[in-house]
């Protein structure tokens, strides 16, 4: 990998080495190129709106997610804007459904999470679980516990388990009757 316009990751020795460059070997084709163009939702931003999303775009990128903390810097002198409040938001969204979309659009980690990055994610802590197991970490044991037989879903396993509705259902129906001995008899 010595070329410098190389854009493949090295990964270590006997791993696969995956080319995320950004040439392609796409060959021009006007329908193809129309498909692959960012779709446009045709909302036309005011200055103060696209003023907050810039604002909102820096905030986000330091993980400052929450519009009430939006709105309070467009009251800070540093801000070219008016100041936003969630009545203006409330307006801004009421007077044209296609703001939010345009507002969030590529907007970092709105998007929501889909099943396989769900499954990925699993797979990653309960190999991470596994591996310190294996080495022998207290926490992991008890990680492991904690989530396998005191989650909601096993206690309700354990609920709903084929022996313990067959016992219910024998004392719910005076079944257990027949085991309490009578008055005097013992």
């Amino acid at each position: 990998m010595s070329d410098d316009n190389d854009d493949s990751v090295d990964l270590n020795e006997g791993e696969t080495v995956i080319d995320i460059s950004d040439r392609s070997a796409h060959i021009d084709n006007a329908q193809v190129n129309g498909w692959l163009k960012p779709d446009n939702n045709e909302f036309n931003p005011t200055y103060q709106q696209e003023k907050f999303r810039e604002l909102a775009y820096k905030m986000a990128r330091y993980k400052k997610f929450f519009r009430g903390e939006w709105y309070k810097a467009t009251k800070k002198k540093e801000y070219s804007g008016v100041p936003i409040n969630e009545r203006t938001w409330n307006r801004w969204c009421n007077e044209d459904e296609k703001f939010r979309a345009w507002f969030y659009d590529e907007f970092p980690e709105t998007s929501e999470l889909s099943e396989e990055e769900f499954r990925m994610m699993d797979t990653q802590y309960w190999t991470g679980v596994r591996d310190a197991m294996g080495d022998g970490e207290e926490w992991a044991y008890r990680q492991y516990a904690k989530t396998r037989f005191d989650s909601a879903a096993a206690k309700k396993d354990q609920a709903e388990s084929e022996s313990l509705l067959e016992l219910r259902k024998y004392f719910s129906m005076g079944g257990g009757d027949g085991w309490t001995s009578k008055p005097g008899e013992a």
